[in-house]
């Protein structure tokens, strides 16, 4: 306290503010979290429930992890980037894809659906990949994001995946 320069809010109050964090918890068991801006969509599942997501993150719950990797699959495509781009806004660069992505007809994930299924598959592979990345903490997120959609674009599965997206979003 005798170091503070204003009374306005403490730490706590401040981590609270808007119920941003009791918002987050107890955690969910998974939940999908994707970057608030730039261009290409980062997605992930969060399988943590103590993991409190930063600010500058969506995220949304999933059901199973199948969905979440069927989500994760869509969202980390070369071809959702492509299809979501003219819907950005657009500056220097076209940004802000959290507002755009969603306004893209993606199905709720179907279990029953063998496409569905196929896109779930192919996303748990992709983050095995990832997983399996030994990525240099040193670099900002930035280039290590770049890395990460090297490997998706180059991934042996990457044709099937962005042909399977571009079918799901026609």
């Amino acid at each position: 306290m005798e170091n503070r320069s204003s009374e306005r809010l403490t730490l706590l109050d401040q981590l609270e503010f808007r119920r941003k964090l009791s918002m987050q918890l107890p955690g969910t068991p998974l939940r999908v979290v994707y970057g608030a801006s730039g261009m290409h969509v980062s997605a992930v599942l969060v399988d943590t429930p103590s993991v409190i997501i930063e600010h500058g993150l969506y995220w949304g719950t999933v059901k199973s992890r199948e969905e979440g990797m069927y989500l994760c699959a869509i969202l980390n495509t070369p071809a959702l980037t492509e299809v979501v781009r003219p819907l950005m806004s657009y500056g220097k660069d076209e940004r802000h894809v959290d507002k755009a992505v969603w306004q893209l007809p993606i199905p709720e994930f179907d279990p029953a659906n063998p496409g569905h299924q196929r896109l779930a598959e192919l996303g748990a592979a992709e983050a095995a990949r990832i997983a399996a990345l030994e990525l240099d903490e040193t670099k900002n997120f930035v280039k290590l994001r770049q890395v990460v959609r090297s490997v998706i674009a180059t991934s042996p599965d990457a044709e099937e995946l962005d042909d399977l997206v571009r079918l799901l979003l026609e």
